[in-house]
């Protein structure tokens, strides 16, 4: 393979039936940083397949650039209705993770903390867009790096930072091999 390894990164959306935290608004913005940088963007949620976000996917008008560009999106709609379970992701193929909607223990024993916790125990960097709670104790971010928000823009800005984080360690990784 010629060039530098792509970056990939993975979104997953906590959803458990209850998608009232999972919405394109959150997904669109770091969806779109991602894939502008170059990056592959892969999708999963628990149970892989469509991930239903209560009729959004119908609306033909958004107020937020980045969601009337998914809704617009054949390939983003595409990556939305094929999502991966989260039993099909290798951690090892990820450079980062990237999560919406997580609610409860961080470090429960399966579902998408058991996904979230495999990152962050290999010592690699996971945003974290909560759902109605999120308990981090009693490991934090183990290994990793782990950056949480939860306001209309962290979205965006956790994309933002886990992206110059996922540039930051391949740069090391170069200088020390």
């Amino acid at each position: 393979m010629d060039g530098p390894i792509p970056i990939r990164l993975l979104i997953v959306l906590a959803t458990d039936g209850d998608t009232g935290e999972i919405r394109i608004v959150r997904i669109a913005p770091a969806y779109y940083l991602f894939r502008d940088a170059g990056a592959e963007v892969v999708l999963a949620t628990p149970s892989g397949g469509f991930a239903d976000l209560s009729g959004e996917l119908r609306q033909t008008a958004h107020p937020e650039p980045s969601a009337q560009r998914f809704l617009t999106d054949r390939t983003a709609r595409d990556d939305l209705a094929d999502t991966l379970r989260l039993d099909q992701i290798v951690t090892d193929d990820f450079d980062a993770a990237f999560c919406i909607g997580l609610s409860g223990s961080l470090w429960s024993a399966d579902g998408v903390a058991a996904t979230i916790r495999a990152f962050l125990t290999s010592g690699k960097p996971v945003a974290v867009i909560p759902g109605r709670h999120l308990d981090v104790s009693p490991e934090g971010a183990a290994a990793g790096l782990l950056i949480l928000g939860d306001s209309e823009t962290s979205p965006l800005l956790s994309a933002h930072a886990l992206l110059k984080v996922v540039l930051e360690r391949r740069k090391t990784v170069t200088i020390v091999e």
